[in-house]
């Protein structure tokens, strides 16, 4: 049985508008707090004895009696801005991914130079390493993780719009 009303002239309809927005995500999160680490990690020592990435040529990372320019910012530069944009964009998480598993190549090159330099002197390995290679390598980590999560997170919302017919 159909029923059939008259709604009265100039009553309030009622009708709802669904809505799909993006909000900010736990990769974005981890992206940026990697970025963050790792652009920290330029500015703190990587070595005892006061040696700053700046002061760390470009070329111990393939030959360890490297000496003069460029330093390893050649290298953590672009990959912080890359990681950056990868955690900013949406659909960056290759960026992420890229640019996390380049950090920690270049982290763990660096850390077998130093332990091949190390143990010709008999110095401990261990104790030749500062908070800014450490910071570095978990931005490394973070970044390379934060590829794997989604960037934004979908949600609905429902307004209720009310007209005047």
């Amino acid at each position: 049985m159909a029923v059939s009303r008259t709604v009265p002239q100039g009553a309030p309809v009622e009708t709802r508008r669904t809505r799909r927005s993006f909000t900010v995500g736990p990769g974005l999160v981890v992206g940026v707090i990697a970025t963050v680490a790792l652009v920290v990690s330029i500015f703190m020592l990587w070595q005892s004895g006061g040696v700053h990435p700046s002061s760390i040529p470009a070329a111990f990372l393939w030959d360890r009696n490297a000496t003069g320019d460029p330093s390893l910012l050649v290298f953590l530069i672009p990959l912080a801005v890359v990681l950056g944009i990868g955690s900013l964009m949406r659909g960056g998480s290759g960026l992420r991914i890229l640019a996390g598993l380049l950090t920690m190549v270049l982290v763990g090159v660096y850390a077998y130079q130093l332990h091949e330099v190390t143990d010709s002197l008999g110095v401990s390995f261990s104790d030749t390493l500062d908070v800014g290679f450490y910071v570095a390598a978990v931005a490394g980590v973070l970044g390379f993780v934060s590829g794997f999560v989604p960037t934004t997170v979908r949600s609905r919302r429902t307004e209720r719009v009310e007209t005047v017919a």
